[in-house]
Order: C-alpha cells, then sequence, then structure tokens
C-alpha cells in the first residue's frame, strides 16, 4: 500500500472527526444510533473523498505569488518606514502624517492595458520559450514583454492582483490612449486601487510597496487620482509645448493611481465623455492631437474636480523620465530621473534595459543577505580548521 498523501492524511483525519461528533451527538440525544450511525459514515466518506479530489489544491506546493513573495520578504521595505535608501545612498523620505501602515494586497489592481499584443515570436504571451538576450526591447512587442513583465513581478511580490487588458482601437475617431480613462473606469469597480503604468514605463526598486509610495506622495484615503507631472520639453520652438491654456505643466498620463471613490467615478465619467463637446466645448481638438486624453484631463479635469485636493500631483522627478534623458535630449527642459518610475518616452529600448536592472538589483541584493546571514557556513579560510594548502604549497616550490 503506498503512503499516504499528506492531503489524504488530512482528509481522513476530518472525516474521522466528522463521524466522532456525530456517533457523540447520537449517544446524547439517542433516537435511531445505528441509522444515524451509517449516515454519519457515509457524510465522513463524502467529506474525504471530497477533500481528496484533484480539485483540492496540493499545499506542498505554494503559488507563483506566494513563492515570489517568500523570495523578496528578506528586502521588501516595511510600509511604515521613514526613509529609503536607494543603492546610491540617495536617501527619499515620506510625507507628514502618512496614511497606510500595511499592505492593501489585492485591493490593488496593477493593469497593462494596450490595443497591441505581446503574443508572438520570442514575446511573454508567446507559446516558445522567451530568450531574454535576444529579445527585441524596442517599441512593439518587445518592450510590452519587458515593461509587462516588471509589473508583473512587482505585483507578485507584494501580493496585488494583475491584468493585461487588451483594448481594441479607438481610431480612427480618437487616438488609441484614449482607453485609458474608459479601462481604468471600468476596472475600478472591482478594486480599491487600480494602478495603470505604461508599456515604456518600469518600476525601478521592486522592494517598495505601493503603500510607501502612497506615503511619500501624500496618496491618502480621500484622493481621487494621481498622476505625475510631466517633463517640459520644448516642440517646434515651442517652450510652453508641455503645459496647458493656463500655463501649468500636464500631468502625464504614464502612471495613473485611481481610488474607488464616487467623486472618483464622476471624475471618470468627465474625462471618457470629454470629447463629445458637451460639458468642454473645445475638448474635442484633443481627440488625436497630442497629448490626447492626457492634454484634456490637464485642460479641464484638474480643475473641475479638484476641491479639496483630490487630485494628487507626483513629483517629475520620482515617476517621469530616466537618468541620461536631459542630457542626451537637449529639447527635454526636465531633468527628472524617474526615481521610482522610469517612463523611457524617447529611448524606448531602455525598458527592456531598466527591467533587467531592477530584477539584477533586487536579486543581488536578497543574495547579499543570505550570504551575509550564512556567511560562517559559505565562508572558508585557508588554514582555519582545514589543511594550509599554501603553506604546502611554498615549502614544495623551496
Amino acid at each position: 500500500m503506498p503512503p499516504l498523501s499528506c492531503n489524504r492524511l488530512v482528509g481522513l483525519g476530518i472525516a474521522t472527526f466528522i463521524l466522532l461528533v456525530f456517533i457523540f451527538a447520537t449517544l446524547r440525544h439517542g433516537g435511531g444510533p445505528v441509522q444515524t450511525i451509517k449516515d454519519a459514515a457515509q457524510q465522513a466518506a463524502s467529506s474525504a473523498q471530497h477533500f481528496c479530489s484533484n480539485d483540492i489544491p496540493n499545499f506542498s506546493k505554494p503559488s507563483v505569488q506566494n513563492s515570489v513573495s517568500n523570495l523578496y520578504e528578506s528586502i521588501r521595505h516595511p510600509v511604515t518606514a521613514e526613509d529609503y535608501v536607494d543603492p546610491y545612498g540617495i536617501k527619499f523620505n515620506v510625507s507628514d502624517n502618512p496614511t497606510w501602515t500595511k499592505l492593501l494586497g489585492s485591493d490593488v489592481l496593477i493593469v497593462d492595458m494596450d490595443t497591441r499584443a505581446p503574443d508572438g515570436e520570442n514575446e511573454i504571451f508567446g507559446a516558445n520559450k522567451i530568450n531574454w538576450e535576444t529579445m527585441d526591447g524596442k517599441e512593439g512587442g518587445g518592450m510590452l514583454s519587458a515593461s509587462f513583465l516588471n509589473h508583473y513581478l512587482y505585483s507578485q511580490i507584494h501580493g496585488y492582483d494583475y491584468k493585461f487588458f487588451r483594448a481594441q482601437p479607438m481610431e480612427p475617431s480618437h487616438h488609441n490612449t484614449w482607453i485609458k480613462p474608459h479601462v481604468i473606469d471600468e476596472l475600478l469597480h472591482s478594486y480599491r486601487f487600480v494602478v495603470f503604468i505604461d508599456a515604456d514605463a518600469t518600476i525601478q526598486h521592486l522592494e517598495i510597496p505601493l503603500e510607501w509610495l502612497f506615503n511619500r506622495w501624500g496618496i491618502t484615503n480621500n484622493t481621487s487620482i494621481a498622476m505625475p507631472i510631466d517633463t517640459r520639453q520644448i516642440l517646434n520652438g515651442d517652450e510652453n509645448a508641455s503645459c496647458d491654456s493656463k500655463g501649468k505643466v500636464t500631468l502625464n498620463t504614464g502612471f495613473v493611481v485611481a481610488q474607488a471613490l464616487p467623486y472618483t467615478f464622476e471624475m471618470m465619467n468627465a474625462w471618457k465623455t470629454c470629447t463629445n463637446g458637451l460639458r468642454y466645448p473645445n475638448c474635442g481638438t484633443w481627440k488625436k492631437e497630442w497629448s490626447h486624453e492626457q492634454r484634456a484631463f490637464s485642460e479641464y479635469i484638474r480643475y473641475d474636480f479638484n476641491p479639496n485636493n483630490n487630485i494628487v500631483e507626483i513629483p517629475c522627478d520620482d515617476a517621469m523620465g530616466y537618468p541620461g534623458l536631459a542630457a542626451n535630449h537637449p529639447h527635454i527642459l526636465s531633468d527628472c530621473k524617474g526615481q521610482f518610475i522610469r517612463h523611457h518616452t524617447i529611448d524606448k529600448g531602455m525598458t527592456k534595459t531598466d527591467t533587467g536592472n531592477a530584477m539584477i538589483q533586487s536579486l543581488a541584493e536578497i543574495m547579499q543577505k543570505t550570504l551575509l546571514q550564512t556567511k560562517q557556513e559559505v565562508w572558508v579560510n585557508e588554514g582555519e580548521g582545514t589543511r594550509d594548502f599554501m603553506k604546502e604549497f611554498r615549502e614544495k616550490e623551496e
């Protein structure tokens, strides 16, 4: 007889427990003990059979999310930490009176959305094994594959839900980026927070949970939406190309945090219907003209729906740009380095580079902590409890 598996042992224990409970109840209350015991035995057997069916998860094999989360536990940054020091030694602080003290888990959805699908050869949803070294990280399926991998891994580390929303094109009537307010509004009915990250944007420090970033940026229980301030740039000689009609720099929709509040849904409805011209007669200009839904939000929505700081403007240096952006592109006026969210608006190929860097950096930190904790076990000094090989070698040479 083969040994009982863990699941079957647990099932047998439950069946035995149920049987004993029914026998005890029968003896105590009387009335048809034999038939009652038979019924109890049948119910116990049924429970055991159900428990040991193939539909019951194998507890000896943890989920991918549990495995990844456990792997990163040693370097996960505490939600309540007052600061964070990056690998370069730069210190970042949270705002005063932080709101969040624990992880929100599956109340948060990280969503990638696109009209394109990275399911071709050497792409993340492709049928064949992916080859990271040869994967094309430029705009297209390769770039989407790299960023989706970054976003998905981050969600698994911190217990957030993740989805890729393949949207239908909105062209020719609207630029395809107009899918953002529609999709976010749809998904927000099922989550407390929906966090959208653009296909050319990556999370730089995988060990930092969103809740710590929320505390840094001043996102509270009353925040409806948060976006980063855009990088300023010169387009066709216009130094105010990144500003709205009031001269204020626009917010960038490459990273959006939305919270499911009644006021948020009012805001989202005004945003996604902006171009019909009913509430905002001139909003139709931004159906296809740059910067599309981004300009519409900054031109109209942020002024009509922000009576009590309901809209949080994330600092540009935190969630826009990347190192070298301003230095290598003179028309970029803002030297934003994407300290936490890197948005590769120009050098799309860097999406893959920064995805790789973020993963290797985090794994290197995990291995470093592990090696330091087990140093006495893995570090051997010659001559300390071992043969002195070099001494013997020198003696032979002499």
